[in-house]
């Protein structure tokens, strides 16, 4: 047996497109909040040719600015090199054990 699909009003498809292309939200954020489907959001948004959005870029967040990336990248290359420490010395106590038990 197949299910009824749902059926969804002019003015609801027509709001639905609306704040899709109005928003800087994604398409998939918007159809969760309304209770759509991705796929049924999207060609609507086809249909209506609002496929592309319009409008200015979101403004970077603080995480996003130039010194935040470069503090980041500072901060996993520290990690990155604890880890390769702790790594060398787990293979040398391994190494260690290993010939202990021969």
């Amino acid at each position: 047996m197949g299910t009824k699909a749902k059926q969804y009003s002019r003015e609801f498809v027509a709001r639905a497109v609306k704040l899709c292309d109005e928003s800087n939200r994604p398409v998939s954020e918007v159809a969760r909040d309304l209770d759509v489907e991705y796929a049924t959001l999207y060609g609507w948004m086809k249909k209506a040719g609002k496929t592309h959005r319009r409008g200015p870029p979101a403004a970077p967040t603080a995480a996003q600015t130039p010194e935040a990336m470069q503090a980041e990248i500072e901060r996993l290359r520290r990690e990155l090199e604890e880890t390769k420490k702790q790594l060398e010395f787990a293979k040398k106590a391994a190494a260690f054990f290993a010939q202990q038990n021969k």
